[in-house]
């Protein structure tokens, strides 16, 4: 017959380590891993949002300046002023009817890690009253405005604007 075989420990806790040293390189990738995509995320929700403000901001100035004097005056398309100059924007605007609000859109890209990306943001904007017709620098009455006159003027029937 032959001898029992004893049982060797020293295998055994190797083979532990091994296995123990094999899980935690599998959880820390994993755990990079998912770090890296939730940076990646993090960036490009970050330039979407800093794209939104600035397709608002355009938008904004549409409203400001009037759609009508707007399509006249200024550009429509362009890249935004340092730091934001790795944005570009358009404009697209239509008037679909002379006293209708104007149909206008802003759409701001820019290049990401996975290609080009871009946010459209599109609107309504109702044209000014008398941009066109009037000269906000030649505002002035039609007739003269004496003002003492309608103060203490004689026609008073109260008796109160007359001196006695």
């Amino acid at each position: 017959m032959s001898p029992p075989r004893t049982f060797n420990a020293r295998g055994v806790a190797l083979l532990d380590v091994i296995l123990a040293a094999l899980m935690l390189g599998v959880g820390l990738s994993v755990t990079l891993s998912l770090a890296s995509q939730a940076l990646r995320a993090e960036q490009t929700g970050e330039r979407r949002l800093t794209a939104s403000w600035l397709a608002d901001e355009a938008l904004a100035m549409v409203v400001a300046v009037g759609p009508s004097l707007y399509s006249q005056s200024e550009p429509t398309s362009g890249y935004f002023d340092p730091p934001f100059d790795r944005y570009e924007w358009v404009l697209d605007m239509n008037q679909p009817s002379d006293w209708g609000p104007w149909d206008v859109a802003a759409t701001v890209t820019w290049q990401d890690r996975s290609g080009p990306m871009s946010v459209r943001i599109a609107t309504k904007v109702a044209p000014r009253q008398g941009d066109i017709v009037d000269d906000p620098f030649d505002w002035k009455p039609e007739e003269p405005l004496d003002r003492e006159e309608r103060q203490w003027g004689a026609d008073d029937e109260s008796g109160l604007g007359s001196e006695p």
